[in-house]
Parts: C-alpha cells; sequence; structure tokens
C-alpha cells in the first residue's frame, strides 16, 4: 500500500484483536470465584470482541480508501475493488482450505486421530457461517472470513452504484442488525455466526469513516483528545467493562451484554478516528513494531492459528507430556507467529504488490 494510504497504528489495533482472538482460544485461565477472580473472568469472557474490531476495521479503511477514490473519480471502480478483494483473501484462503481436505485427513489416519471435515462447499462459498454440523476446530473458526466476504460483495454494489446515498444506508444496517439481534434473542434462533449479527460493526465503521471525511463535531472532538482525557479515552475499554460486569452481577439480562457491545463498538470506531486524526495521539500504537507486524501479517496468523493449537494440544497429549499453558501457549504462539510470516512473505506477498497496482488512488 502506497505510504500515503497506510496507517502503521491501524495494523498494531489489527494487531492487538488477533492478540485477545489467539489467547481466548488457545488459553483457558481460571480466576476463582472472588469479586476480583469474576471480573477477571468477565474480561476474559469479553476477548471474542476482538472480532467486531476485524470487522469495523476492515469496512472503515476500505470506505474510507473508497471515499478518496470516489473524491478523485466521481465513482468507485466495482471490478478493482473486488479484484483487490480477491487478491488479498483468495490466494491464502484457498491454499489453506484445499490442505485441509486434501492433506489432513490421510495424515490424521496415519497418526490415528479422528477428523471430521464439513462440506467444502460451505467454505468454498464463504457460507461457512451457516454451517452448522459440528467439525475440526481449525476450520470452525474461519466462518469470520465468509462473513466478511459476503459484506465486501454488499459494499463494492453500494459504493459503486449508491456512493451518494451511503450513510443513510449504513445507518439502516446499524438498525437492522440491532433488530435482527433482539429478535432472534428473544426468539431463541442462532445469531452468532449469522451475517446480519455484525452488520452493524461493518456499518459503523463506514460511518466512522465518513464523520473523518466530512470532518464532524464528534472527530473534531477526538482531535483534541490530549493529557488526562486522552487516558481515559484509551483505558475506556476497561473501564466500561468493569461498569458493565458490575451491571451484569445484579441484571442478569441480555440486553446488558448487548448494550457493552455496541458502546465497544462505537469506541473502536472513535479510536480508529482519533488515530488518523489527533496529533496528540499516544505514541504506543504507531510505534510498537511488534503489534504492527502482527497486525501486518494477521490474515496468516488467523488462518493459522486454529491448526496451531489443535497440532500442539494433540501432541502434548499424545506424548502425556502435560506441559504447563504458560509453556504450551507461548510455543504455539511462536509456531504460528513463524508459520504466518513466512506465509505474509512467500505466499500473500506477491498477491499483495499486484493487488497495489490495482488502486485507483
Amino acid at each position: 500500500m502506497s505510504r500515503t494510504n497506510y496507517y502503521p497504528q491501524l495494523d498494531s489495533v489489527r494487531g492487538l484483536s488477533f492478540l485477545g482472538i489467539f489467547f481466548f482460544h488457545a488459553a483457558h485461565p481460571a480466576f476463582g470465584e472472588s469479586i476480583f477472580g469474576r471480573l477477571f473472568n468477565f474480561y476474559y469472557d469479553q476477548l471474542p470482541l476482538a472480532i467486531d474490531v476485524f470487522f469495523i476495521l476492515s469496512s472503515f479503511l476500505l470506505t474510507w480508501l473508497g471515499i478518496k477514490e470516489y473524491t478523485k473519480q466521481q465513482q468507485v471502480s466495482l471490478a478493482k475493488f473486488f479484484q483487490r478483494r480477491i487478491l488479498r483473501i483468495w490466494p491464502l484462503y484457498f491454499l489453506f482450505l484445499t490442505l485441509s481436505f486434501l492433506l489432513f485427513p490421510p495424515l490424521a489416519a496415519k497418526t490415528g486421530l479422528e477428523i471430521t471435515l464439513p462440506d467444502p462447499l460451505y467454505y468454498y462459498l464463504f457460507i461457512a457461517n451457516f454451517y452448522k454440523t459440528g467439525h475440526v476446530f481449525f476450520l470452525q473458526i474461519l466462518w469470520t472470513i465468509s462473513v466478511e466476504e459476503q459484506f465486501y460483495v454488499f459494499l463494492g454494489l453500494v459504493m459503486r452504484f449508491f456512493f451518494r446515498y451511503l450513510q443513510g444506508i449504513f445507518i439502516a444496517l446499524v438498525l437492522c442488525s440491532l433488530a435482527f439481534t433482539i429478535y432472534a434473542k428473544t426468539t431463541g434462533l442462532t445469531f452468532y455466526f449469522h451475517t446480519l449479527t455484525y452488520c452493524a460493526d461493518f456499518a459503523m465503521g463506514g460511518l466512522a469513516a465518513l464523520l473523518l471525511s466530512k470532518k464532524s463535531p464528534v472527530i473534531n472532538w477526538t482531535e483534541k483528545l490530549k493529557g488526562g482525557k486522552a487516558a481515559i479515552f484509551y483505558c475506556w475499554p476497561l473501564i466500561q467493562l468493569a461498569v458493565f460486569f458490575l451491571v451484569n452481577e445484579q441484571v442478569h439480562h441480555y440486553l446488558v451484554l448487548l448494550i457493552n457491545r455496541y458502546l465497544f463498538i462505537a469506541y473502536v470506531c472513535l479510536l480508529l478516528t482519533e488515530q488518523l486524526s489527533n496529533p496528540h495521539r499516544i505514541s504506543f500504537y504507531g510505534r510498537n513494531r511488534f503489534l504492527i507486524l502482527t497486525g501486518r501479517i494477521s490474515f496468516g496468523l488467523y488462518c493459522f492459528h486454529g491448526l496451531s493449537i489443535t497440532a500442539f494440544s494433540q501432541v502434548n497429549e499424545h506424548f502425556s507430556s502435560a506441559l504447563s499453558p504458560w509453556l504450551l501457549v507461548p510455543l504455539i504462539f511462536a509456531f504460528n507467529f513463524g508459520l504466518a510470516f513466512a506465509s505474509y512473505r512467500y505466499v500473500e506477498s506477491p498477491f499483495l504488490r499486484l493487488k497495489d497496482r490495482l488502486r485507483m488512488i
């Protein structure tokens, strides 16, 4: 990506989000039943909110780049939009799927392990989030890619043909997503993997990009954050979760966690705009090389982390070594990081260079 359209601080946010997902899947700590133990358990149980961050970031960046392209070209190229998405996602994704369906079954048979594979069409057609039959963990976690690809089709069409109505469409999408989530929860409908559940993430990420481009009063507020106000702003997720933990202790209702999630989504949107507009922003996100690299290779990290966790867990169990989680989890992370880095360098990078040539801005 050209330097004018590359924001390392957003890579840091993405990297931090992957760490949340990884540790939620790889580690299973028990903090006890004391008040502080329950608080830490609540914090840990909220780590899947990192999935929302991935969705928000994708929509925010795509909308932000779409705004720049529309300003320059008076339209958004649908063909190039889809070509760029294909070059970013498909090479590694389809390679991983092919290896999973062709290589792992005979490998599992030789080692005496049972492996339950899903119908491959659901994954190859990007509708895996609607596949309800249980199957191997390292493929299950790829449901988020199906959700993203489904939204990319919608966003590409909207930006090409209805760009002037983008703000209204995003607002309507937030309301539809909220209404669907409440309806699904009250009727017992499975909704966690449903695309409509996460349309609020995509829509609010897009709205954040629009607000940033229009320099709305909200953006003016985030631009001026510094000192004590900035410190509170950056610590807000921990403060918010502590408040909702206390509320949830007294009122066990799905609306409590739903409000918590939507406030978190709004906060992430503000954080993204703040990181792009505030000259006094914290340097942590823009200069942390580890998080920037983690964010840059996060697609590979995400694709491979389920397989890494499964492989190390099986080996640990097979040899009855009973490694402490304090040792096993770092080993899994180091292996997964090396695998993702090699994937980024030798598999993804050639396609990313080709993708950048298709940029309109």
